[in-house]
């Protein structure tokens, strides 16, 4: 059945019109051979390990199935952050853990109530109580963000007052509450490249002011601009394809950021491949829907880490998107208008900044907050060897999902219930298998990644074990369905790999699995032997300490962050990702064996080195 309804989410809108058009640095597109040389191709399986067979043999298809349509169940209501359902999922994986007599590696008990009462009744103080499974921490969750944008000009001796609106002539990321009122100046493209003596900053002064930009870079379609000429200043500043959903959180160039270095006080951008009529259609609503999936209308909600911490590379500097028709109206004491300037740089390749003389603009931004209650759920094996016992690898996966929405229920069966299960594999192979390894193995389901990979970024902030003990960190998103050549075909054009018959002849389709990790650890070795045994056709992508485009989208990034040594499996990106259609029917417990495999001979071996 059709419905009209208006599907707009202003910061969604406004985050992939910025994606799109500062992407970042895109890797290369890599020649035939290289691709060959990245597979790995197991022609004749090996046998397992002895001192691992019994924890491998463990993880079976049909266990895998099992737990997972639990996690996956309706019961659990999506497994929103902060919710019930949520912590239903926590719980179940908690009693797992305790059932296979997992240390717990979560919160230690608060005794002071009982050390008081103690005190009261003149009693001895109770000893401490054990660990619990589940590492509780406090979020903020923020509503109804409200932004309204005041611009003040004085041409001469007249004094203009001009207000103008969210959703129709601006798109704001600003959150929270907060307010800024400062001068304005034009800074051009807002670019800074040493290189090829390009300056927009140069004798502009932007500390503590509002700076106005164009995306991208001058001459995007004239070849003789050093912008076109650069290989790489192309590929920094006109990407040649958007993101995909899994690269929007990888670290690149991020021209905000740098610009909020300068000490500006907020940014405010006009798309320079982008009309106003273009960017007003996205704007508006209703827009056609697809009857093939739910027609749903919900204000986007937010969390954050109260206090902060370490910024994450994706979290942009404060940037406000504008029309043209703003733009003008905030040059108007210039004389001048948005498109000519534009023009002057592209016709002369040259930077031209202007301070704009008696123009002010005031951003408030409004909204409600409150205190939501979180949970990782945290175990682990201890080491056997006891000089090395204190150093750990840890093991993660995302508990989290989208959460029911009205009568929707997003099961996330997949995404990323399949990862979940998978830590619940290894976490019973390695109590299972008699043989330990010498280091210990953290076992852990975040919370929050959907919001911003929260959890992880509390534990690598308040870690069970010394981040300068944990030697790896191996995390698994959505490992439960395998690629057909359609699918495999859009990884390779999201990767800029060229996929000819040549390299389609030597991959099973089916058994494909790209795994990324981080450059320098080793890392390579250790999966190539593991998958001696397991016998996928891995596409080994090594990344170096930028996370490249759709390496940067999970929680292994939080551990990135830290310098920590970083694996990530992923398997096929389908149509059900983020849509209540990613259900159990849809997975392949087979699949979830393998990578669950492959992974605990490979956390097995990195915690046995």
């Amino acid at each position: 059945m059709k419905k009209k309804t208006r599907l707009l989410i202003l910061g969604m809108v406004c985050l992939v019109l910025m994606l799109n058009a500062e992407a970042g640095q895109q890797t290369q597109q890599q020649k035939p051979e290289d691709v060959i040389k990245n597979l790995v191709l197991v022609e004749k399986t090996q046998p397992v390990p002895e001192k691992m067979k019994p924890g491998f043999d463990s993880i079976t298809a049909r266990d895998s199935l099992a737990m997972l349509s639990y996690i996956a169940s309706d019961l659990m209501e999506g497994r929103e952050t902060a919710t019930r359902g949520y912590q239903l999922a926590a719980e179940y994986a908690a009693s797992l853990f305790s059932l296979w007599r997992l240390k717990p590696g979560g919160d230690k008990p608060d005794m002071r109530q009982a050390a008081m009462m103690a005190r009261r009744m003149e009693e001895r103080p109770p000893a401490p109580a054990e660990r619990s499974y589940l590492q509780e921490f406090v979020m903020r969750e923020i509503a109804d963000v409200s932004t309204s944008i005041t611009l003040e000009v004085r041409p001469g001796a007249q004094r203009k007052t001009r207000n103008f609106t969210s959703g129709v002539d601006f798109m704001s990321m600003f959150s929270g509450a907060e307010s800024v009122e400062a001068p304005v100046v034009f800074a051009g493209y807002g670019i800074v490249e040493k290189r090829i003596g390009w300056d927009d900053f140069k004798n502009l002064d932007v500390k503590g002011k509002i700076v106005l930009i164009l995306s991208e870079a001058p001459g995007k379609d004239n070849p003789d601009s050093p912008f076109q000429k650069d290989k790489e200043l192309k590929e920094k500043y006109f990407p040649p394809v958007p993101l995909s959903p899994f690269a929007r959180r990888g670290e690149g160039f991020n021209k905000a950021r740098e610009i909020a270095k300068l000490g500006a006080a907020a940014i405010l951008q006009v798309q320079n491949s982008v009309t106003d009529s273009d960017m007003l259609r996205d704007m508006a609503g209703p827009r056609a829907v697809s009857d093939e999936r739910p027609i749903i209308n919900r204000p986007r909600r937010r969390l954050l880490l109260p206090g902060g911490g370490q910024q994450m590379p994706w979290e942009r500097s404060a940037i406000i998107t504008i029309t043209r028709e703003m733009a003008d109206a905030v040059l108007e004491s210039s004389g001048q208008r948005i498109d000519d300037l534009k023009k002057k740089i592209d016709t002369d390749l040259k930077p031209f900044s202007l301070e704009l003389a008696g123009t002010r603009m005031t951003i408030s931004t409004t909204s409600t907050s409150t205190l939501v209650r979180c949970r990782n759920v945290v175990a682990y094996i201890e080491g056997s060897d006891p000089a090395l016992k204190d150093e750990a690898v840890v093991v993660g996966a995302h508990l989290d999902h989208l959460g029911k929405w009205g009568d929707y229920v997003f099961n996330g069966a997949d995404d990323n219930g399949s990862g979940s299960v998978g830590v619940l594999n290894l976490a019973r192979a390695f109590a299972l298998n008699p043989d330990k390894p010498k280091r210990t193995v953290v076992f852990c389901l975040w919370t929050g990644e959907e919001s911003g990979l929260l959890g992880s970024r509390y534990y690598v902030q308040n870690p069970v074990f010394p981040l300068d003990k944990t030697i790896a960190y191996v995390n698994m998103d959505m490992i439960s369905r395998p690629y057909d050549e359609r699918t495999l075909n859009r990884m390779a054009r999201m990767m800029n790999i060229p996929l000819g018959d040549e390299i389609f002849k030597k991959i099973r389709v089916k058994d494909f699995l790209p795994v990324a990790f981080s450059a320098g650890a080793g890392l390579d070795e250790v999966l190539k032997s593991a998958d001696q045994v397991v016998g996928l056709d891995l596409f080994l992508r090594e990344t170096g300490e930028t996370m490249q485009r759709g390496t940067g989208g999970s929680d292994h990034a939080s551990f990135a962050s830290f310098k920590i040594p970083w694996i990530f499996c992923i398997t096929s990106m389908h149509d059900e990702y983020h849509q209540t259609s990613d259900s159990v029917d849809k997975v392949s417990g087979e699949m979830m064996e393998k990578v669950s495999r492959l992974v605990y001979l490979t956390t097995f071996a990195l915690a046995d080195r």
